[in-house]
C-alpha cells in the first residue's frame, strides 16, 4: 500500500526553521520532503496558508490530480453480489446434505 506524503507536517516543520534533511529525519524520505517543498514553492504555499486544512486537502492542493485514476478492472454488479454469495452458500449446504445421505 502506498502512503501519502505528510505534506502538512513538512510545511509546519519548515516554518519552524528545519532543513529538508532535518525534516526527513522525522521518518520521511528526503525525496518526499523535497517533492513537497518544491510543490509548495511552485504554488507559493506556506504553513500559514494550510494550517487550517486537513492533511488530505493540503495534499490535494500541492499535488492536484495525483492518486485519481479509473480502475483497469471491470467492477462487479454490486446489486447481485449478495445474491450470488447466498446462492453459493445454499448450494454448498445442499452438496453437504447429498454427501451425508450417500454415506448412510
Amino acid at each position: 500500500m502506498v502512503r501519502k506524503i505528510k505534506a502538512k507536517l513538512v510545511l509546519r516543520l519548515r516554518s519552524e526553521g528545519l532543513t529538508g534533511r532535518q525534516i526527513a529525519a522525522q521518518g520521511m524520505s528526503r525525496t518526499s520532503v523535497a517533492m513537497v517543498l518544491d510543490a509548495a514553492d511552485g504554488e507559493g504555499i506556506g504553513w500559514d496558508d494550510v494550517a487550517a486544512f486537513d492533511e488530505a486537502d493540503v495534499h490535494a492542493r500541492l499535488f492536484p490530480g495525483r492518486g485519481e485514476h479509473d480502475s483497469v478492472h471491470a467492477q462487479p454488479d454490486w446489486e447481485k453480489v449478495p445474491l450470488d454469495r447466498d446462492r453459493r452458500r445454499q448450494h454448498a449446504r445442499t452438496d453437504r446434505r447429498v454427501q451425508l445421505s450417500r454415506r448412510r
